[in-house]
């Protein structure tokens, strides 16, 4: 009777470990939304489009629906309102809206060197030798003119001993495909449309010459507190994408070219872009992810100086290495 009891016990236990097991299997994804800050065609975005082509999202049991929200400093606001839960802007943009009063946080830093880049014919040398030479921006009130401001006064120049224009981004490509300019503060995919008009191009990070940052993913405070599983799910499988395109770019053009056939480059364009972002942008695979308290404090006394954040801003309250970081998980 002994043994026929045991027999009994074990094989309740059993069945209700199967199904268990099954209903585990059956449970549905949890749903996560990402604002992106501008189309999801654009090619800087690949490590969310890996993340989704090979499945990272979904081994981590997360079904992602991306929209896009034109700009870093909206995305950062819808996330304070609650819409959407997670997003992505500069490494410092957390810290401008944590100073309007908008409680977000960056949560993963998609890059150890700034996702901006100094794009040049080449050969320019980034010495006194400038003087006279035009390098444009995007913008003269953003990162891509305050990094090359830095720029030149490590070289000893004013910025007027440059000549300096905003140009629309097709502008800026143009012209330096085309021998107009000099070179460019923007991202490495724009020289490579650069190169495909025959420029031969150099490429340096711009937080050589100026605290500039990467991407980074950025949740509320409130999101944080809610749902640290999720994010830290996302970040995990979003962070495995970057280094597949670090470490091998040419795999990861391939599986990007077949997720985004639109994409508008070429095989070897994308296989050229993804080496330039694992170099001048990603970095070491050592500490992926995480935010540099230094670099962090550097950016924001740098804020501080350009009156975008308030001298009283506590940084630290900007970021956080908890859902990167081993030793937080």
């Amino acid at each position: 009777m002994k043994v026929r009891a045991c027999r009994l016990i074990l094989g309740l236990a059993l069945a209700a470990a199967l199904g268990g097991g099954q209903s585990a299997q059956a449970r549905p994804a949890e749903h996560v939304t990402y604002l992106l800050p501008a189309p999801e065609s654009a090619i800087v975005f690949a490590p969310f489009v890996l993340a989704s082509r090979l499945g990272l999202y979904a081994r981590q049991g997360l079904e992602v629906s991306f929209v896009t929200v034109p700009g870093g400093m909206n995305v950062g606001a819808a996330l304070a309102r609650g819409e959407g839960d997670l997003g992505g802007a500069t490494g410092d943009t957390a810290m401008q809206l944590r100073s309007k009063g908008m409680a977000v946080r960056g949560v993963a830093l998609l890059g150890h060197h700034a996702f901006l880049t100094l794009v040049t014919r080449q050969g320019l040398a980034i010495d006194a030798s400038l003087k006279g030479r035009e390098i444009d921006v995007p913008s003269l009130k953003d990162t891509s003119y305050y990094g090359l401001t830095g720029l030149l006064q490590g070289v000893g120049l004013e910025a007027g001993a440059v000549r300096t224009e905003a140009r629309p981004v097709d502008a800026l490509v143009d012209a330096l495909g085309h021998g107009r300019i000099d070179g460019f503060v923007g991202t490495v995919d724009w020289g490579v449309r650069a190169e495909r008009m025959g420029a031969t191009c150099d490429y340096r990070s711009l937080d050589a010459y100026y605290p500039a940052l990467a991407q980074a993913i950025l949740a509320s405070d409130a999101t944080i507190r809610k749902r640290p599983h999720a994010l830290r799910r996302f970040i995990r499988a979003t962070l495995e994408a970057m280094r597949r395109i670090g470490a091998d770019p040419a795999q990861a053009a391939r599986d990007y070219a077949a997720a985004r056939p639109d994409s508008g480059y070429s095989y070897a364009e994308i296989a050229r872009i993804f080496a330039l972002l694992g170099d001048k942008v990603y970095g070491p695979v050592a500490g992926a992810g995480r935010f540099n308290p230094g670099v962090m404090a550097a950016a924001g006394r740098a804020n501080i100086a350009l009156g975008i954040v308030r001298g009283d801003e506590d940084i630290r309250a900007s970021f956080t290495n908890r859902f990167v970081d081993r030793r937080t998980r």
